[in-house]
């Protein structure tokens, strides 16, 4: 029996004799099982520690670099490493060394395992960035690594965590794209769509780059998208929106960023192809029809059919009665109705001329007269649609079974907002350092409903996945 093994036999009957009934007779189960789970820690980490001690790689005889297959020369055959674990700290030594040829650097046993160079284990990793995606504030994913991981750590600790992993998933978004741009053929799940739906949004996050506001920030527009393949579901018939159930969204794969409209549309260019938008029987591109969105769908996306989202248009009729007759009033709450079924049916053309004459009623708008104004709203929503006819053919739309509204983009953009506007209200980067552009990308992954979650953590924990990462 060595040394390793002795202390393992010892550790082990020592937490079998601190389990006797005598010695926990006055412990609640709550208290038994707290107890009990430390034990369990207890004895991982002692598996580990002899694990460890064990392996041939934690002082090789002739290492070979991993980066140039050259001689590591072992410069330390003894260096202690504190690494985080899931089970706690484990403390453990092993050989550390250069390579002369290329100048790398590394631990023989880390890189078999997976281990990274810096900071905690990958199973950590993974718990920090969960944390940090979906918690409100990087305090309140502190709080809750601790209570439901046993995970102890400062809200900046967190944070400077989650944006290195977050970092680290927007370098490899990077790499996609420019592969795409370069004409390569970006991986997708092989299987072919019926109906592949992309829709995009642009929302708000405040950062300290800029002229700040009085609050001391700057606002900044962040980009979302969301691509998903759809079940159609015909019902011309349908009366109302409230009746017509459309394209039922199945997997839903997102992308962010607070770069321009022109990367963002390369980096959902990539997610669409990704997710089968080349070989789709049907492509359609949902958006609430503002300049940029229409600008970016041509660019980007001109083969998709165009639909202009049901509520924002029903929203600029609902702002023109408003306008015309003043809100509460009959004549606004007829008129709007009357419009809205025009709409509805397919009748454009009386849409147009209905916000026509009530324009021509109140007048033109004067030189820089105030936006909000009547004359001005009914002006600029005869452009509106007039601009986006070939976006509302709702007859068709619904006689195709096809969604008429961006409601995944628009949820998504809260769901990023709702984390990006928490407690720590200014970021500081966008794609030039950490900040929000790392926090997008992470929180994009966390939300793909495709696995890739799941697969970026598999592939994240394979040995060569950690030169020298952090």
């Amino acid at each position: 029996m060595n040394r390793f093994e002795a202390e393992y036999q010892a550790f082990c009957q020592g937490e079998l004799g601190g389990a006797q009934y005598s010695m926990t007779k006055d412990m609640n189960m709550a208290e038994l099982a707290a107890r009990f789970e430390e034990s369990g820690r207890k004895l991982a980490r002692a598996l580990m520690k002899v694990r460890l001690s064990q392996d041939p790689r934690t002082d090789p005889i002739d290492p070979t670099c991993r980066q140039c297959q050259g001689k590591l020369r072992i410069q330390e055959h003894a260096q202690r490493r504190a690494l985080n674990t899931t089970i706690g700290e484990i403390e453990y030594q092993r050989a550390y060394g250069v390579c002369d040829r290329c100048g790398h650097t590394a631990a023989p046993l880390d890189e078999a395992l997976g281990i990274p160079s810096f900071g905690p284990s990958v199973e950590v990793m993974r718990k920090i960035s969960h944390a940090a995606a979906t918690a409100r504030s990087f305090g309140m994913a502190a709080d809750i690594l601790k209570e439901h991981a046993g995970i102890e750590m400062s809200a900046k600790q967190v944070r400077v965590n989650g944006e290195a992993e977050g970092a680290r998933v927007a370098a490899g978004r990077a790499q996609e794209v420019e592969l795409f741009r370069k004409g390569e053929q970006i991986a997708g799940p092989g299987a072919v769509a019926d109906l592949i739906v992309v829709t995009a949004d642009g929302g708000r996050v405040q950062t300290r780059q800029g002229d700040k506001d009085e609050e001391g920030g700057v606002w900044k527009e962040d980009k979302v998208g969301a691509i998903y393949d759809a079940s159609p579901r015909k019902d011309p018939a349908a009366r109302d929106i409230e009746e017509y159930e459309g394209a039922a969204a199945l997997t839903k794969t997102y992308a962010a960023t607070m770069q321009s409209w022109e990367e963002f549309g390369y980096m959902l260019r990539v997610e669409a192809h990704k997710r089968g938008y080349v070989t789709a029987k049907e492509k359609l591109f949902i958006s609430d029809g503002a300049q940029s969105l229409r600008t970016f769908r041509q660019d980007h996306f001109p083969e998709a059919m165009f639909i202009l989202d049901w509520y924002h248009a029903a929203e600029h009729i609902s702002a023109c009665s408003k306008a015309a007759f003043g809100e509460g009033t009959e004549e606004q709450v007829a008129w709007y109705k009357r419009v809205k079924k025009k709409l509805w049916l397919g009748n454009l053309d009386g849409v147009i001329a209905s916000i026509e004459k009530e324009s021509v009623r109140v007048g033109k708008p004067q030189p820089k007269e105030h936006e909000g104004s009547a004359r001005v709203i009914l002006h600029r929503n005869i452009g509106y649609f007039s601009d986006n006819r070939d976006g509302m053919d709702y007859p068709r739309f619904r006689t195709e079974g096809w969604p008429i509204g961006s409601g995944v983009a628009e949820g998504a953009v809260k769901q990023f907002g709702m984390r990006l506007k928490g407690s720590e209200k200014f970021w500081n980067g966008f794609g030039f350092g950490p900040g929000a552009e790392e926090m997008l990308a992470l929180c994009a992954l966390h939300r793909s409903e495709d696995g890739r979650w799941n697969e970026y953590w598999r592939r994240r924990a394979q040995p060569s996945a950690h030169h020298n990462s952090r």
